[in-house]
């Protein structure tokens, strides 16, 4: 009885701590809290990044982009809101364009500094 006792506990940790690193749903528009590791012991403190803009609020300063996958994070390809640090990043920005941007570690987590379009 012990032993499985241990043995589940065991388990649960297992389980319990591969669940932390999961991205949470939130709801369309929000921008989940980020706090990673890889974020906080990255060697640089801006992280570059390539995607495609799904959709811009400028007026929220918030940018939707299906990024590639972001090794300095651990981050594979997904689709994600960002904040930008400075709504002035977002001009000339529009869905549909292939962008470069850099990410910095911000007051609120990590957020985009400098964003150009690229040749699609």
């Amino acid at each position: 009885m012990i032993k499985k006792s241990i043995l589940g506990l065991g388990l649960f940790g297992i389980v319990g701590t591969g669940v932390v690193g999961i991205a949470h749903a939130v709801p369309d528009g929000a921008v989940a809290p980020i706090h990673l590791a890889a974020a906080d012991t990255a060697e640089t403190s801006t992280v570059s990044a390539i995607g495609v803009v799904q959709q811009t609020r400028p007026e929220q300063g918030k940018v939707k982009i299906s990024h590639e996958a972001i090794p300095a994070l651990d981050w594979p390809p997904m689709t994600m809101f960002f904040r930008v640090k400075d709504k002035a990043v977002l001009e000339g920005i529009a869905a549909g364009d292939k962008v470069r941007f850099e990410l910095e570690k911000g007051a609120t987590g990590l957020e985009i500094t400098r964003m150009e379009k690229m040749a699609k």
